[in-house]
Formats: structure tokens, sequence, C-alpha cells
């Protein structure tokens, strides 16, 4: 006992260090804990899969292309693999490699958006620590990068962009280090994680400009030095988002699959921008019949985070500059996109996920230094009113994260994984050996779940132009005799979003003489009228039943 009390006085840094240890270690299992139980509540609430739509189509569908050695390939509408250049591949990769592990790619999807929600988590815990000291406020960042409704929203759909959010802000994080002094090596480091990061989504150029201005701005060396270095991480970053690009150009005779114009988006354009960073702090669907109100109410916090810089100025955390500067350069390369690209860009909760990110990093590192700046030692009703207040919002946002998790566990979003692949179509495809061409109107989900190539049904409208296609009758005709050659099938699931621009069951009926061999609870599988291949086809089914 005389030693444990004689021990602090004869050595107070010792004592001292190992207080700091233990408060560290704390810390971490603390964070560990929190992303642990976060990820496994994802895990928990995904039993049907993960929300799918057609660019999810293509990772996965890329991803198998992968592990059967074709290349990053997948499938245009005669069936055959094409290289895909609209899309970067990086993300399908990590698909891939999750899926080395035994599990199949429409699994290894689930599995790598669970590490990445998990990842982004303590990615947004450290940053928010190194830019505050503060564990209480890293710990409240991390809460919100598990439950806030951006990002449950994007890491609960089959999608690229949280992969793309923690490469970028790693990649940031490299950087910081280097700019406070850290080593050269840092730089390299920086600039290979943000190369990931463009070869992940095409917006990743925006990363690379602002590294590139953080060095030029936030550099402490002289002009010269800093203008070496912001060159070369330029180049550096660059370089493998320029060699995929040329390798498209060589392959596929396009770069990224891009049309140019000019076309300015308007003031009006931009107002559902405003919807969705309401999002951001209120529940979906709240006020809906008085969107200014939802408006006035974000306003309103934001210029309280403009006040709160007028008093104690912005951070000086590197970590909350150049996420800040991230924020601001991501969304003037989106309005210049919106200019002079033709693709149709949305200001929609996955297109500002990213920005969300920053903003918050931002946020939460002006709050705490503001309340360490003004807020005294005694305890105040005023300053329980304020603790209510940030309690509020936390709890507001975490009520659309925890409706969204609880959605996806009871019913599935979108077109989830295992609801078509428990299809009865999707079995037949699975089991019935193939002599012929298979047609059908959702040829990317049965080669994505599959792994069986199919072609599309003539589309009679072009979905592009929304004009009647001039070669509908020719292809029908082609169908026909690609059909007859080898006794084919048509599947054709009753899915509406496929229905539009393609012919209904009555008009393929009209047009060809079909067959049903197959009536399923998800759609209908026909073949050309021939009595030798009828029999053998339906001798095929009445097995499988």
């Amino acid at each position: 006992k005389r030693l444990d009390l004689v021990w602090p006085q004869l050595f107070p840094k010792v004592q001292g260090s190992n207080d700091r240890k233990m408060r560290r270690s704390a810390f971490c299992a603390a964070v560990s804990g929190l992303v642990f139980i976060g990820a496994c509540t994802f895990l928990i609430s995904t039993p049907w899969g993960l929300a799918l739509y057609l660019d999810s189509l293509v990772y996965i569908g890329v991803a198998r292309s992968i592990l059967n050695g074709d290349g990053i390939y997948f499938l245009n509408d005669v069936g055959a693999l094409a290289p895909v250049t609209v899309y970067p591949p990086l993300y399908s990769v990590m698909i891939a490699a999750f899926s080395m592990f035994g599990l199949d790619p429409v699994d290894g999807v689930r599995a790598t958006s669970t590490f990445f929600f998990a990842a982004n988590a303590a990615l947004v815990a450290f940053i928010i620590y190194r830019a505050t000291s503060s564990k209480v406020a890293a710990l409240l960042a991390s809460y919100l990068a598990l439950s806030a409704f951006p990002m449950v929203h994007i890491h609960l759909q089959a999608l690229s962009e949280p992969m793309f959010i923690f490469l970028s802000f790693s990649g940031f994080c490299f950087l910081v280090v280097y700019l406070s002094g850290g080593q050269p090596r840092m730089l390299y480091w920086a600039a290979l994680t943000i190369a990931l990061s463009s070869l992940t989504r095409y917006v990743g150029i925006a990363t690379i400009l602002t590294g590139t201005a953080a060095i030029l701005w936030f550099g402490k060396q002289y002009w010269q030095k800093k203008l070496i270095d912001a060159v070369l991480f330029l180049g550096l970053s660059s370089l493998p988002l320029f060699g995929w690009v040329l390798r498209n150009y060589f392959v596929a005779g396009n770069t990224v699959h891009r049309t140019f114009g000019f076309h300015p988006p308007g003031l009006m354009d931009l107002v559902p921008a405003t919807d969705t960073i309401c999002q951001w702090l209120l529940p979906v669907g709240w006020g809906a019949s008085t969107p200014w109100e939802n408006r006035v109410i974000v306003g309103a916090v934001f210029l309280s985070l403009a006040w709160m810089c007028a008093k104690i100025g912005f951070p000086r955390s590197r970590h909350a500059q150049v996420a800040g500067l991230s924020v601001l350069i991501y969304c003037g390369f989106l309005l210049i996109c919106w200019t002079i690209i033709d693709q149709a860009t949305y200001f929609d909760t996955r297109t500002l996920a990213f920005p969300y990110v920053g903003v918050m990093i931002v946020a939460v590192s002006i709050v705490t230094h503001w309340l360490r700046a003004v807020r005294p030692q005694t305890k105040s009703w005023r300053w329980l009113g304020f603790d209510c207040l940030i309690i509020t919002i936390l709890m507001a946002q975490s009520v659309m994260g925890v409706s969204w998790l609880h959605e996806s566990y009871s019913n599935g979003l979108g077109f989830s994984l295992e609801r078509w692949r428990r299809s009865e179509l999707m079995q037949f495809v699975k089991t019935v050996p193939f002599s012929g061409a298979i047609f059908s109107n959702v040829p990317d989900y049965i080669y994505t779940i599959t792994g069986t190539r199919a072609s599309m049904i003539p589309r009679k409208i072009d979905s592009n132009t929304v004009l009647p296609n001039k070669r509908y009758a020719d292809e029908i005709t082609d169908m026909k005799e690609r059909l007859s050659k080898g006794n084919g099938f048509i599947l054709y699931f009753d899915t509406e979003s496929r229905l539009w621009f393609l012919p209904s069951k009555d008009e393929l009926e009209k047009k060809l003489p079909l067959q049903v061999i197959k009536t399923a609870v998800d759609g209908t599988i026909y073949t050309l009228r021939n009595p030798t291949a009828v029999v053998d086809q339906e001798k095929t089914v009445g097995e499988l039943r």
C-alpha cells in the first residue's frame, strides 16, 4: 500500500503515461464495440440481401465475370460479354475478392457492404478524434455514421458509394499527416488511396482535385516545393484512372461512355438538393406537405454553425479543413458534370452521401470547439436544454436509419437478392440444361444471379430516345430463328420496371408461334410451337416439378 502511494510521486511521468494508455485503450475498445454492434445489426437486418438496382446488376455481374476468368465484362443485348466502360472496375474487383473465400458474388456484395459499414464508422471516429481530441465527439460521430439515414441508405444498396467514401477519406488522412510535417511516403500513400477512389467512382476526380488544392493551400513549405508536391500528387493519383480510360478506348472504342453538351442547371433544378439535405436532419416524409418548413429548419441549423464559426473561427484541424474543401470541390464538380455531360445528374441521397460525411465532420468539429470555448464548468438549465437539442437531432436522424434497417429485415429493399434467388424461373434456369438460345426481359438479372447468359427480348421502344425501335420487326425475326435452331426458351418475368419499352406477353404471342411450357408465380416460360421440341422440353419441366 505504501508503494502504491509513493510510486506516483517518484515517477509521475510514468504514472501519467500509463493512465493515458489505459484511457486510450478504453476509448479504442468503446469504438470497436460500437462498430462491432453496428456491423452485426447490419448483417441481421439484411437477410434478403442488399437492394438491387441496374447499377448493382452490372457490379455483381462484372464480379462474376472476373471470377470466371473473363475479365471486366458484362452482357450486352445479344447475350455476349462486352467490355464495361461506363463503370469503374474497383468495386466489382472488391466483390470478387470477398467471393474468393467461398461466397457467391451475390453474397460477396453483402459482405463487402458490411465491411465498409463498419470501416466507415471507425474511420469517422478516428478523423473526429484527430480533429477535436474529444473522445465523446468521436463516439457520437461514429454513432451517426452507423445510424444516420444517408449512411444506412447507401450501405443497404449494392452500390460503390461506401467503398468510395472509405478510400477518399482514408486518402485525406494520409494527406493530412504529410501536410503536418509527416514523411514523404505519406504523400505517396495519399496519392495511391485517392487514385483507388477514382477507380471506384469517376467522381473521384473531385478527390484528386481536392488533394492537389489542399497541398497548394495548406502546405507549410515554400511555394516551389508545394507546387512540385502538388504536381507529383496530381500525376500519381491520376495515373491509374488514365490507364483505365486508355484501356476503355482501345478495347471498346470509347473512354467512359458519356456524351457531352451544354445545359447549365437552373435555380429550380437545384431545389431537390435541399430536400435531400433535409433528410440529413429530419425523418423522411416529415412535413412532406410543407417542405419549406423543413428547409427553414435545416437553414437555421446551418446558420447556427456559421454563427459558431464567426465566434471562434473555423476549426484549425487539417482534417476538418480538408473535409470542408472536399465538399466544396465535390459539389462544384457535380455542377460542372450537370452542365457539360448529357447523362442526367441527380442530387439524391446516393449522390450526396460523400458530402454528408464531409459536412458531418466539419459540423461536429465546429460544435465541439465552440462548446470547449464557451461552455462553463458549472451546470445550468440553459446548457441542459442545449444538450437536449443535440440529443433530439441525433434521435431524429436515427429514426429513419432504424426504420430502413427494419424494412430491410422485414421485406427487403428494392430488388433484393434473396427474392430473385428463390424465383421459380431462376430455379428453372439453374437446373435445366440448355442447348439453345435464351431470351428474357431480365437477362442481366439472370446472369448476375445464375451466371447463365441470356439475350434481351427485342425492344419495341428505344429506352434511350423513347422512340419506336425501327429494327423491331427484324429483331423479332432474328429471335425466332435463334429459338428454332436450338430449341431455345423465352423467360418472361412479371417485372413492371421492364415492361414499358418491351412487348407484352400478348404481343409476343401474336408475333410468334409460342407454346407455354411453364407458368410460374413470377412469370412464364415459352418455346416455339415445335412438336418434337415441345415434347422434350415439357418432359424436362415435368421432371423438375
